[in-house]
C-alpha cells in the first residue's frame, strides 16, 4: 500500500494540471490580498487596523477547499480519460485498493495546496501590515484555528472531489457536476431548507476556514460531516469502479 501511495503522489508532482492548479491558487491569494489591503479604509472598508479586515486578509486562502474538490475531481478523471489508470491497474489489479492509494494521494495533495494558500495569504498580510506600520490585532489562536480548517478542509474537499470524478467518469461532466452542485444545488437547498444550509459541503469548509455562522458547532462535528460527504463519495466511486470497464 505504501509503494502504491507512492506512486499516485509521483503521479500527482509529476503532471503539469498539479502545477498549474498550485500556481493559479497562489496567484489569486496573492491578488486578492493586493486587493483587499488597497480598499481597505475606503468607503464602507474598515481600515487595515480593524481585527475584521486583518481576519479576512489572513483567511483569504479559504478559497483553497474549493479548489482542492475541482482539483481532486480532474485527479481520477484524467486517468480515466486517457486511459493511463489502465497501466495502474496492471501493476495493482485491486481497484478498491488503488482507489484507497488515490484518497490517501489526494488528500495529500489538497492540503499542500491549502498550506502554500494559507502561508502566501498570512506571509501577505503581514507584509502588507509591517510596510504600513499597522499592529496586527488578531489572536494567533483564532488565525492556526482557520489555517488547520482550512488545510483539513482541502484534504477531505479533493477526496470528495476524487469521489464524485469517480462516480461520473467522464471528465466534463464531472466537472460541471462538482460546479453545479457547489453553485446551484446547494443555495437551492439552503434557501428552500434553511436548517440544511450548514450541512451543504461548501458551508462546512467555509466554516472550517472560519466564516462566522449564527449556529455555532463544534469544529470537529464540522469536519465529521464533511468526512462523511467524502467517505460516502469514495465508497460510490470505489463501487463504481469496481464494475466499469475502463479499457
Amino acid at each position: 500500500m505504501t509503494a502504491q501511495i507512492r506512486s499516485e503522489l509521483q503521479k500527482i508532482t509529476s503532471v503539469r494540471t498539479t502545477w498549474v492548479f498550485l500556481i493559479a491558487t497562489a496567484g489569486f491569494v496573492a491578488l486578492m490580498v493586493g486587493v483587499q489591503a488597497a480598499t481597505a479604509g475606503s468607503e464602507f472598508v474598515a481600515p487595515l487596523d480593524d481585527p475584521v479586515t486583518q481576519l479576512a486578509l489572513l483567511q483569504t486562502g479559504s478559497i483553497a477547499p474549493l479548489i482542492a474538490i475541482v482539483f481532486g475531481c480532474l485527479a481520477v478523471t484524467t486517468e480515466l480519460r486517457h486511459h493511463t489508470i489502465v497501466a495502474t491497474l496492471l501493476v495493482e489489479p485491486d481497484r478498491v485498493r488503488m482507489l484507497s492509494a488515490k484518497v490517501v494521494a489526494t488528500a495529500l495533495a489538497g492540503a499542500v495546496l491549502a498550506a502554500v494558500a494559507v502561508g502566501l495569504a498570512v506571509g501577505g498580510t503581514l507584509a502588507v501590515l509591517a510596510l504600513t506600520s499597522t499592529p496586527v490585532v488578531v489572536a494567533n489562536v483564532e488565525v492556526a484555528a482557520s489555517a488547520a480548517g482550512t488545510v483539513g478542509g482541502a484534504a477531505l474537499g479533493a477526496v470528495f472531489g476524487l469521489g464524485v470524478g469517480g462516480i461520473v467518469r467522464n471528465q466534463a461532466l464531472a466537472v460541471g457536476t462538482v460546479l453545479v452542485l457547489l453553485l446551484a444545488i446547494e443555495p437551492l437547498i439552503g434557501t428552500l431548507v434553511p436548517e440544511t444550509a450548514t450541512w451543504m459541503p461548501s458551508s462546512l469548509i467555509a466554516l472550517l476556514g472560519g466564516a462566522e455562522s449564527p449556529d455555532q458547532h463544534a469544529w470537529w462535528l464540522l469536519a465529521l460531516a464533511l468526512a462523511g460527504y467524502a467517505a460516502v463519495a469514495s465508497i460510490g466511486a470505489a463501487l463504481t469502479l469496481r464494475r466499469a470497464d475502463i479499457t
